[in-house]
């Protein structure tokens, strides 16, 4: 059945109304709701003009319900009950939902899972669902609460429309990475070495023109997966740009060097969140990616 809101009391009307029925009186009523004993009183004496039929009345310094006061109360409880426990229901599931989360697979495989413990030990019982994809995505249309991508200064793709806001995570530096005996065996001029190309070069490209590498002219090794570069550098296949700040725990380890580049390019991290209310994880997840990066 539609309603006609146009035909229906002020809802202040209404509530007022129901505090007294749940609590006796006006004095009361007033107390549950913060406002005064007057302004109770006004509300209520408005609903019956407005209904034209008396609800309640005096009698001492009680307020007793006329038989029509008495069946609007019984309806407005059931109706407020109703939507009370409604909101309380949809209040929980939001919160205890899964944080729905999608960033590029090597984030994911790389750097998040493996410290996902981490996150947990802070928040037991975080649920946490990860979707990893090389494409920048529909975030809201398809439900997802939280976006990380990389984006160069200036790069407005996957940046977010009318319906997402953007904050930055981290800004970090690329740097070239590669292996010691490569770097030893070539030299470190970047068009005499081989650059490990993968299946998500586009992003990559774009760096490397940045650093005002001659792409045309390097020598290439296809490596299929870019989640195998950190490897193929460790193997000695070749180089690549990278993330100073996830590689500097590989370079400190030895197992890698930095190859020097002409220039310094940054890259930022970005959290892309849909507007309005946040799913309860969101900022606290945000806090812990900026500590991996």
């Amino acid at each position: 059945m539609l309603i006609d809101w146009r035909d229906l009391p002020p809802l202040s009307a209404l509530r007022a109304f129901d505090a007294t029925a749940r609590h006796g009186g006006f004095a009361s009523a007033a107390r549950s709701l913060n406002v005064t004993h007057a302004a109770i009183a006004q509300q209520v004496r408005g609903l019956e003009a407005h209904l034209g039929v008396s609800l309640a009345v005096r009698q001492g310094r009680k307020v007793v319900l006329t038989q029509a006061g008495k069946q609007l109360a019984h309806a407005l409880g059931d109706g407020f009950d109703t939507i009370s426990s409604g909101i309380a229901r949809l209040k929980e599931a939001h919160a205890n939902r899964a944080l729905r989360v999608t960033t590029t697979p090597f984030l994911t495989e790389r750097v998040i899972m493996p410290k996902l413990s981490e996150f947990w030990v802070a928040h037991p019982g975080a649920e946490i669902s990860m979707s990893p994809t090389r494409e920048y995505v529909d975030v809201v249309g398809e439900g997802f609460d939280l976006a990380v991508r990389a984006l160069l200064p200036g790069q407005t793709v996957g940046l977010p429309g009318s319906g997402l806001n953007c904050e930055t995570v981290k800004e970090t530096t690329l740097i070239g990475i590669t292996s010691p005996k490569l770097l030893a065996d070539y030299g470190p001029e970047p068009a005499n070495l081989p650059w490990l190309w993968h299946d998500v070069m586009d992003v990559k490209l774009e760096m490397m023109r940045r650093f005002g590498l001659p792409i045309e002219q390097l020598k290439r090794v296809p490596i299929g997966s870019a989640n195998l570069l950190l490897e193929a550098v460790r193997q000695g296949l070749g180089v690549t740009i990278f993330n100073e700040a996830i590689a500097r725990d590989e370079i400190e380890a030895g197992g890698i060097v930095e190859m020097p580049l002409p220039q310094i390019v940054k890259v930022g991290y970005h959290a892309l969140t849909p507007k309005g209310p946040e799913h309860p994880l969101v900022r606290p997840f945000v806090a812990w990616v900026r500590t991996l990066l």
